[in-house]
């Protein structure tokens, strides 16, 4: 039963299939913020039912553990709860919190089981992402029917609020996924992808014992790359364009000095050479799924503003952090003040983009405090490793993002990585 869980557990972390209660404090103006509701999700049942089976579970909360960090940090967060403004959302997003500790600890207990289960699992998650997002661009919409039950939410060409983007005058759908924004997709799959080619054989083609691999494993090792690489183009997330771009020079340049190539000439033809193919791809999905739009429907390219509303948000967030330094607001509570800390007649409806600026605006540079010196071992341990692009992922996504704190599936992801890392 541990295993079944745990398995159903890591297949359904791209999904989002939940339960939503509404509080007094969801709606801020007037307008129901999904950020300031209890959800309860499949994913969470299923976890639960992983944690009430893993023998690990009661040394993880056993009383001996509650030692003197430990406590200080409970009476941070009664401290947090208490200044927040909704307070029981602050309390839910700290269970959420505690949730994604518990995860991370027992993870560091399951290593070999987990980290065997996700190199079978990972390859599907970017494999049926990549696709289904292919066939949303295809429609122009969402495709509902089962893919509803796991997360995709409903939206077709010309909805309010549903991103776009134009490639040589044609207008495009954003992927989505089962995700609720395409930037969160985006990021997901770029983690996920690198996480599956770190911990490939030193050459995909044969395996740890050096025995060449069977065809199928070949054609199956491309299919993974190849859609990963579509998923990410389609999700139209130019933050993650530039980075994966960046990130596969990196691993050449890195290649090129661990393997002592003879010549720069020939490791530089190699890298132009990669990199023409992968302009290549992107000329060739294009090209496969391109629709004859209606231009005159088309409302913008990507969103115009969207530099702009960052910057008003930051500006929201830093006049919270004057007022609340040390405690913060209360975790989850942006967006419940942002009516408070106006920026012109600025109003979105969204956490800051950028999560120190979200993390020290809720919790107060002591709570980011306690949580770097909770950290700081898996920290130092993970940059002195082949793993340091964790960091760059997370660190360089998230100054323009927010979704690796407050969606779902990219916690969940970033709690797995990190404790089987």
């Amino acid at each position: 039963m541990e295993r079944f869980f745990a398995v159903f557990w890591l297949i359904l972390i791209p999904t989002q299939l939940g339960r939503h209660f509404w509080l007094k404090e969801s709606s801020v103006v007037g307008i129901r913020i999904d950020y300031l509701s209890i959800i309860f999700y499949l994913t969470d049942l299923v976890w639960l039912g992983w944690i009430l089976k893993n023998k690990e579970t009661k040394k993880s909360l056993n009383s001996k553990n509650l030692n003197f960090n430990n406590l200080i940090f409970i009476i941070f967060i009664g401290i947090n709860i208490i200044f927040a403004t909704a307070k029981w959302v602050a309390l839910y997003r700290w269970l959420r919190i505690g949730q994604w500790c518990l995860t991370v600890k027992l993870l560091k207990c399951n290593k070999k089981e987990i980290g065997a289960y996700l190199m079978k699992i990972v390859p599907w998650w970017i494999v049926v992402e990549a696709f289904l997002s292919l066939a949303q661009i295809v429609k122009g919409g969402s495709l509902n029917g089962i893919w509803w039950w796991l997360g995709e939410r409903r939206f077709m060409y010309g909805g309010i609020g549903v991103a776009q983007f134009r490639v040589f005058d044609q207008a495009w759908i954003r992927a989505y996924g089962t995700f609720s924004h395409p930037n969160s997709l985006a990021g997901f799959l770029l983690l996920a992808w690198w996480l599956y080619k770190s911990n490939l054989p030193p050459t995909p083609f044969f395996d740890k014992t050096g025995v060449k691999s069977n065809m199928l494993k070949q054609v199956f090792y491309w299919i993974v790359n190849w859609s990963a690489v579509m998923g990410i183009i389609l999700s139209g997330s130019r933050i993650v364009w530039m980075l994966t771009v960046g990130m596969l020079v990196a691993e050449e340049i890195i290649k090129k000095k661990t393997k002592n190539l003879k010549s720069k000439a020939q490791s530089l033809r190699k890298i132009i050479g990669k990199i023409l193919l992968y302009i290549g791809i992107v000329c060739l999905i294009l090209g496969i799924v391109s629709i004859n739009y209606r231009i005159s429907d088309f409302v913008g390219g990507w969103d115009i503003n969207s530099l702009e509303k960052r910057e008003m948000l930051a500006l929201s967030a830093i006049k919270m952090i004057r007022k609340s330094p040390l405690f913060g607001i209360g975790t989850g509570n942006f967006v419940v003040n942002l009516p408070k800390y106006p920026t012109g007649n600025f109003y979105w409806m969204q956490p800051v983009h950028n999560i120190l600026l979200l993390a020290w605006s809720e919790i107060g540079i002591l709570g980011i405090i306690l949580l770097i010196f909770n950290l700081l071992p898996t920290i130092t341990k993970m940059t002195k490793n082949k793993y340091w692009w964790l960091w760059v992922i997370v660190g360089i996504t998230g100054l323009f993002d927010h979704y690796w704190l407050t969606l779902p599936q990219n916690s969940w992801l970033l709690a797995i990585i990190l404790g089987v890392i």
